[in-house]
């Protein structure tokens, strides 16, 4: 198969049998992208940083009466 058409990898420019489309679980759109496995690992241990300083629902000492704060616009 010609370079043309194997995938690339998003992050280290990698070609090969290990790039493949993904997909990580703090991506609301569940758009996926390239990436190698080792690349794709990388980024899943991003992933569960960013979804654990930004998580969904309120931590359990979350107050909105300390500052007058929402967690939601519900």
């Amino acid at each position: 198969m010609s370079r043309s058409r194997e995938l690339r990898c998003l992050d280290c420019g990698k070609y090969g049998d290990d790039v493949e489309w993904r997909t990580t679980p703090d991506r609301t759109d569940g758009k996926p992208f390239p990436r190698c496995e080792d690349c794709f690992e990388k980024r899943l241990d991003k992933a569960e940083e960013t979804m654990n300083r930004y998580p969904v629902n309120a931590p359990a000492d979350f107050d909105p009466m300390y500052a007058g704060e929402r967690w939601n616009d519900d």
